[in-house]
């Protein structure tokens, strides 16, 4: 006998279950999906903006007005999954290294490609190397899966655009 759960009951586990999110720095806060009661989370613990890269608009939307409910700046950018270009990561420096920023929520779905963009950003902006920037986003509890998601995804981004790393 296989043991199925309904849509629902999958539902409330991942409304009642605790935002996956990582700390890189005391700046910086890598995260899933937030739901309604993060947002005013985020402004208690000192937050000022969230930058949310999920791509429908409609549901981007919802999550602004609740994070401006909650006293939050919202930035809502539109960064492919795959192929991220240069353009994207000096866009994302401008917003981190902007002091009206402040502590920022940086959040996808999933928080993958938040890592991701991390970790280019240290790469490409801040002349981290590979093995330094794995090495953080490994210490803030990224597993080996994500990591291995990184490295391709990483690889891709260096080879298409031409950079040695």
């Amino acid at each position: 006998m296989q043991n199925q759960t309904s849509c629902n009951a999958l539902q409330h586990q991942t409304e009642v279950a605790p935002l996956r999110s990582y700390a890189v720095t005391e700046q910086v806060l890598l995260a899933a999906q937030p739901q309604p009661e993060d947002w005013q989370r985020f402004a208690e613990a000192g937050y000022k903006t969230v930058l949310n890269i999920r791509s429908d608009p409609e549901r981007a939307a919802v999550q602004a007005a609740n994070a401006r409910a909650a006293g939050l700046r919202s930035i809502h950018a539109l960064w492919p999954a795959y192929e991220l270009e240069p353009e994207h990561l000096a866009e994302f420096a401008r917003i981190v290294e902007d002091p009206e920023t402040g502590k920022l929520v940086f959040h996808c779905r999933s928080a993958t490609r938040v890592g991701l963009i991390w970790m280019l950003y240290r790469i490409v902006h801040q002349g981290w190397t590979r093995e330094q920037a794995e090495a953080e986003l490994r210490a803030a509890g990224y597993d080996d899966d994500a990591m291995e998601t990184f490295e391709f995804c990483a690889g891709d981004f260096f080879e298409r655009v031409g950079m040695q790393v």
